[in-house]
């Protein structure tokens, strides 16, 4: 076992940890409507609490019934829904997990909006969804501060072993009030530091009165806005002895604000890991109480460093908990090597629910789906073949192995890894290898047979019990004249096959990819590099998670690529190109490379010629170009049907 301080246990006033890693509270989209914890929520949080994590702290329970969060919304419905609740914190503790839930009033990022009530703030001002807060009276606040102490007490009498009480981000109530971003009132709740903490400092009183001096409370802040108008650690620094004063018995140290700064709260590529560390710890050197570190650290090594150098007492994991559910365990035991890494990618996280779906994740794809996707061994073992060694055809042949199942992978190339091995190439993207790497290490560990340069044939069917198809896509050349022959791909780009050092080049598509070459060639200049980069719709990056997109669009503004929506490449000659931009026709004389990044076709072949056969599977791009969320999704599915 691991001697690391992570792995020992954290007294967090009267509640006793089994080890310093907590869960955080994160809005999946797996909430119901009575606002109690449902048989997939539950689910999905046992499976963490036996993957040993010492705390996990729920998604925000609103205080007041009647103001949901950004959807259904956990909360407490009478003597019901105390019973329910303390059923299920009931078997988080037999699974040796301490509990606690996220107390919050949704204040301005409240959904009541749509219900013809407007969200209340500190202030008046235009939330996350673009409509106008409500300034609370000062009269108000009574109640909600009885509400805030209610709902700590039926958490009390629900069996949780604490509470959270969120004030980061300048989001939600206590956020709105406590940061000078949001909080622009002239009474006694504005105006100073300790003005602006009064509504906080009053809401910590009444739990304290209510549920007992020794019932914890820990406090979600931002150590830094990361914003010239919020506040900063200095300021944190300042309120933290008297917040411990008031009752506040540990602080989950966050960062950035929900509106300016999405992208510092769940950051993604571009964004160091361990982002708010050096203010949590900054937070430490003046608090008696233990503080803990949220936002990106993904790496179990990472958290073992921290705690162990004492720069925080405790990390709370977030996505890596997704993509992993036994990250202690295995982490605990030294089978690092076992984790399945989180790169930080935000698709299925937080891409999947921009698009009203419930949260998934690439790596995990059970990831609250843990009833529905629980493995089971194959009753009957067989010895299966997956054609193709990208993410789909290894996602695939691990769970068939995990399965009892005899597994060769044919992979065509020198490598495994598939356009994943394109996809690490670009600026910030190279986190994305940890994938391969993981995937690869598994198949080994599991003993599949990995037959590189060898192309699965039509005629080797027969010598298996089944067969998943996995071959892939292959870069589409759209049928503009002469873009075959005077253009290159974007795959030749990422590959380094074809060097543009400088020059005046034109990227022809404005998805994801089309930034990622523009970003690499940046990265690779070594002259003077002028780059247009043309979209036929009307917006660049579309589809790309908010959270990466801030970052990339700023990246190419800066570097002054410009950038043409409604615009399409009509013909290449040799020295012309023609393109229609709004509506006008343009002729170009000045560029010099013309690169394509115009998506990708599904590789078909192996999979037409097998469509009459039994026990052939077809999936991942083979199937439809898409992501690798889908991708290995619909591997993993495949490998459980066998």
């Amino acid at each position: 076992m691991n001697n690391s301080k992570l792995f020992q246990p954290l007294t967090i006033s009267t509640m006793k940890l089994r080890n310093a890693t907590f869960m955080a509270p994160m809005s999946l989209g797996y909430e119901s409507s009575d606002g109690c914890v449902n048989e997939r929520m539950q689910a999905y949080w046992l499976e963490r609490a036996r993957g040993g994590v010492g705390c996990i702290i729920l998604d925000a329970l609103s205080v007041d019934p009647s103001v949901p969060y950004l959807g259904n919304t956990l909360c407490f419905r009478g003597e019901e829904a105390i019973a329910s609740y303390k059923a299920f914190t009931d078997k988080i503790h037999e699974a040796g997990a301490c509990i606690i839930p996220q107390i919050t009033h949704p204040g301005p990022e409240s959904i009541s909006a749509f219900m013809g009530i407007p969200p209340v703030a500190s202030s008046v001002y235009v939330n996350s969804m673009g409509q106008k807060t409500r300034a609370l009276a000062i009269e108000e606040l009574p109640n909600i501060i009885k509400q805030y102490a209610q709902t700590s007490l039926q958490a009390k009498q629900a069996g949780f072993d604490g509470i959270e009480l969120h004030c980061a981000h300048a989001y939600m109530l206590l956020g709105s009030f406590l940061s000078p971003m949001r909080n622009k009132r002239c009474d006694a709740y504005g105006g100073s530091l300790d003005h602006r903490a009064r509504l906080l400092f009053e809401v910590i009183d009444a739990i304290k009165e209510a549920c007992g001096r020794d019932f914890p409370i820990v406090l979600r802040i931002s150590g830094d806005e990361k914003d010239a108008q919020g506040n900063t650690v200095e300021d944190m620094c300042y309120l933290v002895p008297k917040l411990i004063a008031h009752g506040v018995d540990a602080f989950e140290v966050s960062g950035g604000t929900q509106y300016e700064r999405p992208n510092k709260i769940i950051p993604s590529h571009g964004e160091h890991e361990g982002v708010n560390v050096a203010q949590a710890a900054r937070i430490r050197e003046v608090s008696s109480v233990p503080v803990l570190v949220v936002g990106k650290v993904l790496d179990p090594a990472m958290a073992m460093e921290l705690v162990d150098q004492k720069a925080v007492d405790g990390v709370v994991f977030g996505r890596a908990l997704l993509a992993d559910p036994y990250l202690v365990n295995k982490a605990a035991e030294d089978k690092l090597e076992e984790i399945a890494p989180c790169t930080g990618c935000v698709i299925g996280c937080v891409g999947e629910q921009t698009k009203r779906h419930p949260a998934s994740c690439v790596i995990n794809p059970a990831c609250g789906k843990e009833l529905e996707m629980k493995l089971i061994p194959a009753d009957k073992k067989k010895h299966v073949a997956v054609a193709g060694g990208g993410i789909a055809g290894m996602a695939a042949a691990r769970v068939l192995a995990l399965r009892g199942h005899t597994v060769t992978l044919f992979e065509k190339t020198d490598r495994l890894g598939g356009q994943l091995l394109l996809a690490c190439v670009p600026p910030f993207k190279q986190p994305i290898s940890k994938w391969v790497v993981y995937l690869e290490h598994e198949l080994t560990r599991l003993s599949v047979d990995i037959r590189l340069h060898t192309e699965f044939c039509e005629n080797m069917k027969d010598a298996y019990d089944a067969l998943i198809v996995a071959t892939g896509a292959m870069e589409a050349v759209p049928p503009i004249p002469g873009l075959a022959e005077h253009g290159i791909g974007a795959w030749e780009v990422l590959k380094n096959e074809q060097l543009i050092p400088g020059g005046n080049v034109l990227v022809v598509g404005g998805g994801m990819v089309g930034c990622e070459v523009c970003e690499h060639l940046l990265h690779n200049k070594r002259g003077p590099l002028y780059i247009t980069m043309i979209e036929m719709t009307d917006e660049i990056a579309a589809g790309m998670v908010v959270n990466e997109k801030v970052l990339v669009m700023d990246r190419l503004h800066k570097a002054q690529v410009q950038l043409l929506t409604n615009a399409r490449l009509e013909a290449v000659e040799a020295g012309t190109v023609k393109l229609n931009v709004h509506g006008e026709a343009l002729e170009r004389q000045d560029f010099t490379h013309v690169v394509y990044a115009t998506g990708s076709r599904s590789n078909t072949a192996l999979a037409c010629a097998l469509t009459d056969q039994d026990n052939v599977y077809v999936v991942g791009d083979a199937a439809t170009v898409a992501q690798a969320l889908e991708a290995v999704r619909d591997a993993t599915m495949a490998a459980m049907a066998v």
